[in-house]
Parts: structure tokens; C-alpha cells; sequence
């Protein structure tokens, strides 16, 4: 569970780095490209966990995919005030729900 909690913080980063480029109107794309292996591994491990109840949270999962389509809308259309949105008002806030979540349960770990 540690494992998990520091790769979700470090997509997190990774993400906020993201969104700050964009809304400062830097070069963003190579980064996000970078991230998005590791984002697409830690959305496939958290469903398998929620799955496995292993997370004991509950995750929409209709909202964690209608956040990941409305980021590939925003990548498509090249917009990135729709994709900073996105991640900063979407994606990180997933991330913090689930970090904040998952040491609540799991606080003397």
C-alpha cells in the first residue's frame, strides 16, 4: 500500500508540474507524454485494488474514466486551458481524494 501511495504522489508531481506549464504557457506535451505510462498503471492498479477491495475507498469509477477521456478530448483538440482543467480540477483532485482516503484507513502503517 506504502508503494502505491508514494507512485500516486509522485503522478501527482508529476501532474502539477503539468498543469503549471500550461497555465504559464511553457512546452508541456513531452512531459505529459512521459507521464502518461505511469498514469495509465496507476489507474489500472487502482481498479484492481478497489476490485479486490484491497483499497477499502469507494471510487466512481464512471468519474476516474470520464476524467481520462475529457484529458485524451483536451490532448485531441490541443487545448490546454480544457486540459489544465482537467488535471488540476479532475486528475490531482482523484489523487488527492484517494491519498487523502487511503492514509485514513491506514494511519500506523
Amino acid at each position: 500500500m506504502e508503494n502505491f501511495l508514494e507512485g500516486l504522489q509522485q503522478q501527482r508531481d508529476c501532474i502539477e508540474s503539468i498543469a503549471s506549464k500550461i497555465e504559464q504557457g511553457e512546452a508541456y506535451m513531452e512531459e505529459l507524454k512521459s507521464c502518461l505510462p505511469l498514469l495509465n498503471q496507476a489507474i489500472i492498479t487502482l481498479f484492481d485494488m478497489a476490485q479486490d477491495t484491497v483499497i477499502p475507498i469507494e471510487i466512481n469509477s464512471n468519474y476516474v474514466l470520464q476524467v481520462l477521456n475529457d484529458i485524451l478530448y483536451g490532448i485531441e483538440q490541443e487545448d490546454p486551458v480544457y486540459l489544465a482543467d482537467v488535471l488540476r480540477y479532475g486528475l490531482i483532485e482523484i489523487f488527492d481524494y484517494i491519498g487523502t482516503e487511503l492514509q485514513r484507513e491506514a494511519p500506523d502503517e
